[in-house]
Formats: C-alpha cells, structure tokens, sequence
C-alpha cells in the first residue's frame, strides 16, 4: 500500500510540473490566436515569431513528451480517483477532454505537416470553423478545449487555494477567450475564404 500511494504521489507531482510547462505553452498558444481578431495576417506574423522557440527540433521534442506524459498520467490518475464534490469532477471531466483534444490535435498537426506537407498556421486550424458542415464539429470542438482548459486550470486553483473568486474568474476568462478565438477565426460568423489547399483539405475530410 505504502508503494502505491508513494508511486501515486510521484506521478501526481510530475503530472502537476509537466502540466505547468503546458499551460506556458497554451497561454502563448492562445495569446497567438487572439491575435486573429486583427485578421489572419496578423496572427501568421506573431506565430512565425514563435515558432522560432517551439518549433526548435529539442524544444518541440520537449513538448511532446509532455503532453503524451500529461495525457496518460492525467488518465491514470482520473482511474484511481473517486471524485465527489464540484470541484474534483469538473477536474477530472475537464482533463478527459482535454486528453482527447490533446491527442487529436496534436495528431492532427503532425499528419498536415508531414502527410499533407500543409504549414499548419491560420488557415489550418480556421478551414474547418469556415466549412459547412464541418462547422457543426469544429466549433464546439475548439471552443471546449479552451473552456476546458481554464475549468481544469480553475479546478485545480480551487482544490489547492480554495479561493472561489479566483477560480470563478479563471473560468469566466477562459469563456471568454474561447468566444473571441472562435470569432476571430470565423470573421464573428461571417465566414472566412480559404486559401485553395486548405479548403481542398477539409473537403476531403467531409
């Protein structure tokens, strides 16, 4: 028992450091994609800045290894716990989707870059919020994982501090950040033209 709760212990500890690494990362993530709402130009010229640090062959490795180490203890961690109040279960509802949408869009990145030889920028990420029916997927799609990840992040915040102004507003921020990302990527619902290959690539998938 004692080595379970020990190895438990650990896992929690790492699962708790790798997951600060990855909000760093989603919060520029983010902070790019908000960029969006002054045009698609915009944001391509803010993520070219960026990609020179996550795009780095060591750091990028990095961040994988991350995430697939976030993904698979936050699900052997969610196995072995009971939740029970408010908190705990959006935590753990919270991190099984982003769990999902991790994978997913992590895969789905990789396989545009090296399958598709697409430059997964704006255009990669906006060709399904822009395309009928595609929009009915990709809009909720999209705007769960960033509630997502400001539940999970406020969840924890909450367990830890038991602060719920701090915590409301970490949710209430996050919605926010998900409507404008959406906006932004739509044009406020106007729909964007693609560019011809992504529009291509997203017809093929429906």
């Amino acid at each position: 028992m004692f080595r379970l709760n020990h190895s438990r212990a650990v896992i929690k500890s790492l699962h708790y450091t790798s997951g600060i690494t990855l909000c760093v990362f989603i919060a520029f993530h983010l902070l790019n994609h908000l960029f969006a709402l002054d045009g698609p130009e915009k944001h391509i010229s803010v993520m070219e800045q960026f990609r020179l640090v996550y795009r780095h062959p060591v750091v990028e490795m990095l961040l994988l290894l991350v995430v697939f180490f976030q993904v698979g203890s936050g699900i052997r961690l969610i196995y072995r716990r009971n939740a029970k109040t408010a908190a705990e279960k959006i935590q753990v509802y919270s991190g099984l989707y982003l769990s999902f949408f991790l994978l997913a869009h992590v895969g789905a990145v990789l396989s545009g870059r090296y399958i598709d030889h697409l430059d997964t920028n704006f255009y990669f990420a906006a060709a399904g919020l822009n395309y009928y029916p595609a929009t009915f997927i990709f809009i909720p799609y999209y705007f769960l994982a960033v509630a997502s990840i400001s539940l999970h992040v406020s969840a924890i915040h909450y367990l830890k501090t038991k602060s719920t102004t701090m915590s409301f507003g970490i949710s209430i921020l996050g919605l926010i950040t998900s409507f404008l990302i959406v906006a932004a990527f739509t044009d406020t619902f106007h729909w964007r033209e693609m560019p011809s290959p992504y529009e291509k690539f997203i017809r093929n998938l429906f």
